[in-house]
């Protein structure tokens, strides 16, 4: 059987420098995950933000393809 775990940390920062430090932090627990997990591997990468996860808008109903059939008179 093969397992796969995955550590997930968001990281908030202001600026390069913060983020610098954070990547620091983070690579000296990557090293003391592989003293016992020798093929433990790290991955780092920016993320940025949506713009459409910035501004949330209300769902607005679907006025199409409802099912309903137009009453045609003759």
């Amino acid at each position: 059987m093969r397992l796969r775990a995955e550590i997930v940390i968001e990281i908030e920062a202001p600026d390069f420098v913060v983020a610098a430090e954070h990547q620091r932090r983070v690579e000296v627990l990557h090293e003391a995950v592989r003293q016992a997990y020798p093929q433990a591997s790290m991955l780092l990468r920016e993320r940025k933000e949506r713009a459409a996860a910035r501004q949330v808008q209300a769902a607005r109903p679907i006025l199409h393809q409802t099912g309903r059939l137009h009453a045609y008179a003759d």
